[in-house]
């Protein structure tokens, strides 16, 4: 008996070995707090989101977009010689606010470049780490101009926050729309920032700003609806994740706030899209990505081929918002993602100061458009989408296009 049960018991330890093995495999990357052993002939990139706690969803779907890159592009040829990429992630989003650990441990893990943070206090917090070292940061998100201001390392993939606001004050101020309810969350120095920029704006365009605040993951916000209700606001405009806004928007609907309410563009995510119903119109926020069958031809079928990746996986499916849209945070970092590579090939090197040289002269052309660095590392960017949600197909669809500057 002992005879035939050895092989067998040897076959079912075999076969669990490589079900494990295979599944770090999958997404190609390792932890920066892991002990692994280093390849010289495999080049480490830094993924520094939020990828647990408040800020949790938004640090996924830049991790998702980042990763899926890598699944595209897996390799780089420096001098002749073809290198391996794997993704080096730091969860950013379990420690104190103003940790240096895990930058600091994505320095030690020797990554040539780093994506994220989807957060402006983790990029700040990490960001001196970087500089210090001569790592180049590319900044998926983070629309947060005091975060970075003065860094010689740090590039924005994103819009600023107060350009963001900018528009979105002409955008209300074309709707005729007279008297805004501004919510801010309490504590967050990015809320604050982004709604000075738009009650500046909105009140040289004759509008009127009222200011009432939320707290970060708040999910009750009925008496607040009730308030902005009994006040004499057209609209609301709420600086917040997709999170609370979910709650807001389905919560204030059942309270009888049928006014418009504005976002930006961290409500480009699967979350709205999960509660949608006949209550769910008159939303509208920026959005630098349109996955819509009628965008561009090389936008619609990256969306596609994203969906079709993010759906094979469960795991995948549920850190994107238990839905299989393609948000800008993950185009965006696909494109940085992207950005790295055609840096390093520029450059002929993988050594950081190389990258970052070589990154404040490319010009890519990526699935969110035309890319280039101005001299403060922020993006050129040519154009910014306002969205809305259609009822009747429960997807989000572009209403109109705003052109901007550098």
């Amino acid at each position: 008996m002992k005879k035939i049960l050895l092989p067998f018991i040897a076959l079912i330890l075999f076969a669990a070995l490589f079900a494990i093995l295979g599944s770090f495999g999958s997404w190609d990357k390792i932890s920066a707090f892991g002990s692994g052993e280093k390849d010289k002939n495999i080049i480490y990139i830094g993924v520094y989101e939020p990828l647990t706690g408040d800020y949790s969803q938004g640090g996924l779907s830049e991790a998702l977009g980042i990763r899926y890159a890598n699944s595209v592009c897996p390799t780089v040829d420096i001098a002749g010689v073809t290198y391996d990429i794997k993704l080096v992630e730091a969860d950013c989003g379990d420690y104190k606010e103003g940790s240096t650990i895990p930058a600091q441990a994505l320095v030690k893990s020797g990554v040539c470049a780093v994506l994220g943070s989807y957060s402006a206090k983790e990029t700040n917090a990490g960001l001196t780490v970087f500089e210090e070292n001569g790592i180049p940061l590319l900044g998926v998100s983070c629309s947060s101009r005091s975060a970075t201001e003065g860094s010689s390392v740090y590039f924005r993939m994103c819009c600023t926050d107060s350009l963001q606001s900018g528009i979105m004050a002409n955008f209300a101020s074309s709707m005729d729309l007279k008297h805004a309810a501004l919510l801010t969350q309490t504590g967050d120095e990015y809320s604050k920032e982004t709604g000075k920029v738009f009650t500046e704006a909105f009140k040289k365009l004759g509008g009127e700003v009222t200011d009432f605040s939320f707290q970060l993951g708040q999910e009750n916000f009925r008496s607040l609806a009730k308030e902005i209700s009994n006040s004499d606001a057209d609209f609301v405009v709420m600086l917040s994740g997709a999170f609370e806004a979910s709650y807001f928007i389905s919560q204030s609907r059942n309270e009888g706030l049928v006014c418009p309410i504005i976002g930006l563009e961290n409500w480009d995510s699967a979350l709205l899209l999960n509660d949608v119903s006949t209550s769910s119109g008159k939303i509208y926020f920026a959005s630098e990505f349109d996955s819509s069958e009628s965008a561009d031809p090389v936008s619609a079928e990256f969306a596609d081929s994203y969906s079709t990746w993010i759906s094979k996986d469960a795991q995948r499916l549920k850190d994107n918002g238990s839905n299989d849209y393609t948000s800008t945070a993950s185009a965006t970092a696909y494109d940085g993602y992207m950005m790295i590579v055609e840096a390093i090939k520029a450059a002929d090197s993988s050594d950081p100061q190389a990258i970052t040289a070589a990154l404040r002269t490319l010009k890519y052309e990526g699935v969110t458009g035309s890319i280039s660095f101005d001299e403060n590392g922020e993006a050129v960017k040519k154009q910014v989408f306002i969205k809305t949600i259609d009822l009747s197909s429960k997807q989000f669809e572009v209403l109109q296009t705003s052109s901007v500057g550098g």
